[in-house]
């Protein structure tokens, strides 16, 4: 496999996938108090920032549309992207947040933290915004989350403070591989969660139900008719749902399944390749072979060489 390909990360959620090789470039995170009667008027930044608002409440404002956000809540910022911030009542506020680029360039350690609006950035500074590749990760990715998993979040978010500052050997590899897995929360609880990240949770558990009964009847082949009986919804429902949680269709993440105990079998059995395709469910040693090369590139006697 090239090198490229290893270092490729792959992001699915919502049934969204982007290939963009991530590569974080955490450049401030902070844990910040602010007096209630601090106001942010409408800036723009050339990175990201990452906010999880833990005291306080505020008006957030992005591109002139307001969103109320309470603790608890992620707030994001994207490049160029116009937003302001307003107090609503008199507790102060705790905003620990991160700036950072998804993809580091040659560019990166010259970017600054921007409190100016798009105006009046002076010309010479306009190469320093970053692209905006949030939408080929998860185009339904809202300014302000409201997660369901919060505490998981913010405790990502603190560590990534606190390794920051601590700077040890090692450091930005930790700090970087902990942001990966912040951002992939992130775009689940979106993708599972539906209108601006509030978690409404029944179709997970659909989802997970779907997966647990194609994961007990990996022997043969399943319809979607059956699943929609045995689940009790609608097929169009159950595919919606097991998609935005799982990034394929529950045939398709069959297929999948089945074809991964084949590969097991294969190199760990003297099997023959029409027991080792009827043990996954498959009629034929044609359409078994025609499935498996499909996934894998191989036949599967050259897979088990």
């Amino acid at each position: 496999m090239a090198m490229d390909e290893r270092t490729s990360q792959k992001i699915v959620g919502g049934g969204y996938a982007s290939e963009r090789a991530l590569t974080p470039y955490i450049r401030v995170a902070w844990d910040s108090w602010l007096d209630a009667k601090w106001d942010m008027p409408t800036r723009v930044i050339f990175d990201y920032e990452f906010m999880c608002l833990r005291g306080g409440e505020l008006d957030v404002v992005v591109e002139g549309e307001h969103y109320h956000a309470v603790p608890g809540d992620i707030v994001i910022f994207r490049p160029r992207q116009r937003h302001a911030l307003h107090v609503i009542g008199t507790a102060p506020i705790h905003q620990p947040h991160i700036h950072c680029d998804l993809v580091t360039d040659e560019n990166s350690p010259y970017v600054y933290i921007s409190f100016a609006d798009l105006e009046d950035i002076a010309p010479a500074d306009q190469r320093l915004f970053r692209e905006d590749i949030l939408d080929d990760l998860c185009p339904d990715l809202p300014p302000v989350v409201r997660p369901r998993n919060g505490r998981a979040i913010e405790s990502l978010m603190m560590s990534i403070i606190h390794e920051k500052d601590n700077r040890m050997v090692y450091s930005d590899m930790v700090v970087n591989g902990m942001f990966l897995q912040l951002l992939g929360e992130l775009m689940r609880e979106v993708a599972l969660g539906g209108e601006r990240g509030e978690m409404h949770f029944p179709n997970q558990d659909i989802a997970q139900q779907v997966r647990e009964y194609l994961n007990r009847n990996t022997d043969r082949d399943v319809t979607l008719d059956e699943l929609a009986e045995n689940i009790h919804v609608s097929k169009y429902y159950l595919c919606r749902q097991f998609k935005r949680a799982f990034g394929v269709s529950p045939i398709q993440y069959h297929l999948d399944s089945r074809i991964g105990r084949a590969k097991v079998l294969l190199v760990t059995t003297d099997a023959s390749i029409g027991d080792v395709a009827e043990a996954v469910g498959f009629q034929s040693i044609y359409s078994f072979s025609r499935a498996f090369k499909k996934r894998e590139n191989v036949s599967p006697s050259v897979y088990r060489r």
